[in-house]
């Protein structure tokens, strides 16, 4: 994606601060051996002997290499107070497979400065192929996503903000560019950036957003995240960008309608029942992440029982099949049994006439010794 990661790499000569005990709180001189049964990613985070940068991607963010393992991360340089210092720092505790975790920071604030607020550098993981980006590179083929992946989708997603709900946090600045494809490990994952939002909320904020009415203004935060992410997928699935069902920020219910049907022709089934759940317009009807799960519980349910059904079909196919098989070949064993014994009668019979000339000539000649 970045042409320039072979320029300008610079080896960093400060020492990075580790916010969670769970990797070493210093920078190796040498790689250390892999512990047994180590999960590669811990390991790498752990025995990294260097940061080399790599590109600055905006003033405030850049790429840096985890030397010496060919793997990247993400520097974002803010202006932090205590409060999302010590939220970073419970974040980095947090481990989740479809969630983008924070890894460390630096503090390049300076020292003397009587400011409370900081300047740090917060590393997370990078990861270059977002939901946009996929859909871009598939659309230019056709290529529609497995249906297959798209469950994959839907339950690693729902799983991850699930998993932030029961800890009372709400996404809520969910876009086709905060959910990232990670080539690596074959998942879909979300950052979490809900630190950030108090202080800037207008740079935080859900791409897709339900129509509301009068009754649910106080609408369930985290059955918006729902909404949200079910339009995101939807657009991938559609491989197309589903804001064209806004006009001036009003969803048009007749285009909402038609992607829907889109939908059903590529992904009839669990796929298309359970989207449809997730962008359910009435915000009381639509569920939140954790009453997600009992939907995607009770698919899952059916899913099985109707490849429970397919099997015994099939089964019951090569039984048929079997008996067929058996059939025909006994046929063919009985119909070389009467071919066999009528060729069998044939020769009987030839042998029988002949020992008949046999004796007929064994007369005769005795009879003519006799006289």
């Amino acid at each position: 994606m970045y042409s320039e990661y072979c320029i300008g790499q610079q080896k960093l000569n400060f020492p990075i601060n580790k916010i969670t005990q769970s990797y070493n709180p210093f920078v190796q001189d040498a790689p250390r051996q892999r512990l047994p049964n180590e999960n590669p990613k811990d390991y790498m985070l752990s025995a990294y002997t260097s940061l080399i940068h790599v590109i600055d991607i905006t003033s405030t963010s850049a790429i840096y290499r985890v030397d010496p393992f060919a793997k990247y991360l993400c520097c974002w340089t803010n202006i932090i107070n205590q409060a999302e210092i010590s939220a970073i720092q419970e974040r980095t505790k947090w481990r989740h497979p479809n969630l983008i975790s924070f890894l460390f920071y630096q503090d390049v604030s300076d020292k003397y400065s009587q400011i409370k607020t900081r300047e740090f550098k917060i590393y997370y993981e990078y990861l270059p192929l977002d939901v946009k980006q996929l859909i871009e590179k598939r659309s230019q083929t056709g290529e529609y996503v497995p249906e297959d992946e798209i469950w994959k989708m839907i339950i690693g997603l729902s799983d991850a903000l699930l998993f932030l709900q029961k800890k009372g946090v709400s996404h809520s600045a969910l876009t086709l560019e905060s959910i990232y494809f990670d080539e690596e490990y074959l998942l879909y994952r979300v950052q979490d950036v809900s630190p950030f939002r108090a202080k800037a909320p207008h740079l935080f904020y859900n791409q897709f957003l339900a129509s509301l009415n009068g009754t649910n203004l106080k609408h369930n935060l985290f059955k918006q995240d729902v909404f949200c992410v079910g339009m995101i997928i939807l657009s991938l699935a559609l491989l197309r960008d589903c804001k064209d069902i806004y006009n001036e920020g009003i969803l048009q219910n007749g285009l909402f309608e038609e992607k829907l049907q889109k939908l059903k022709q590529l992904y009839p089934g669990r796929v298309e029942n359970v989207l449809r759940s997730m962008v359910d317009l009435d915000n009381e009807k639509r569920p939140d992440w954790n009453e997600l799960q009992q939907i995607l519980q009770q698919n899952k349910e059916k899913q099985i029982g109707l490849s429970e059904q397919q099997s015994n079909i099939i089964q019951q196919i090569d039984k048929q099949k079997c008996k067929i098989n058996v059939d025909i070949n006994n046929n063919q064993e009985n119909i070389e049994m009467k071919i066999n014994i009528q060729k069998g009668d044939g020769l009987d019979q030839k042998l029988i006439n002949l020992n008949k000339r046999i004796q007929e000539t064994l007369s005769k000649s005795m009879s003519k010794n006799l006289r």
